[in-house]
């Protein structure tokens, strides 16, 4: 085979490759598509999912302070009752 024959084999397989990849393209477009919207909703939830996780540990850190704020109020009501008490001995 000659040097031209070569390069005439080289630039039909080169054209049938890339005719075989834009079809490709072309017919998995819509997949790659799909796929995209895909990937964005698991993006999204995965957001509404932190956002939940943050709001809950924000929650449970408001109860720890209300139940330390309960407390120390229960002991001052406490100690009003006791001094009450002992107002109403003398």
């Amino acid at each position: 085979m000659t040097f031209d024959r070569w390069i005439e084999l080289i630039t039909l397989a080169l054209a049938v490759v890339a005719g075989i990849y834009a079809a490709l393209m072309v017919v998995m477009k819509p997949f790659t598509d799909r796929l995209q919207d895909i990937a964005q909703s698991m993006k999204d939830s995965s957001q509404r999912i932190e956002r939940l996780f943050d709001s809950q540990n924000t929650l449970r850190q408001d109860l720890i302070t209300s139940r330390s704020e309960h407390k120390v109020i229960n002991e001052r009501l406490h100690n009003v009752e006791c001094d009450v008490r002992e107002l109403k001995n003398k």
